[in-house]
């Protein structure tokens, strides 16, 4: 998969994720995933990542709590040790403190949850 590598760039380097190499070996990439209003990244059957498209139209709380709930749930039911919510902006600045909030206010912020929003131009190769 030639995307692997831009994968794996992207969780060590953009989200600091600092997995022990062999996570690695297997990555499970899924664009328009049933349930999930963007992309879904398994790695190594230990970090679940929700990669989500944000528009600005939509409220953030809108799009952090339902993908929060639904991670955290499949995070537990697969026993994943992490789950990663990231949210893609054209201007992830504005975004980041009202996101942050939202993630507070989500109630599923502790040391196995994270929330990372990024530049568009960080998953453009995936």
């Amino acid at each position: 998969m030639q995307a692997y590598t831009e994968i794996k760039r992207f969780i060590q380097k953009t989200l600091g994720c600092s997995c022990p190499e062999e996570v690695f070996n297997r990555i499970d990439y899924r664009k328009d995933c049933d349930g999930v209003a963007g992309s879904k990244i398994n790695v190594g059957d230990r970090l679940l990542i929700y990669i989500i498209n944000v528009d600005g139209k939509s409220s953030i709380q809108e799009v952090v709590n339902p993908a929060m709930e639904r991670g955290v749930e499949e995070r537990d039911k697969k026993g994943f040790n992490r789950f990663r919510l990231v949210l893609v902006a054209s201007s992830p600045d504005e975004l980041r403190s009202p996101a942050e909030q939202a993630f507070i206010d989500s109630g599923y912020k502790n040391e196995k949850t994270h929330l990372h929003v990024v530049n568009e131009s960080d998953v453009a190769g995936f």
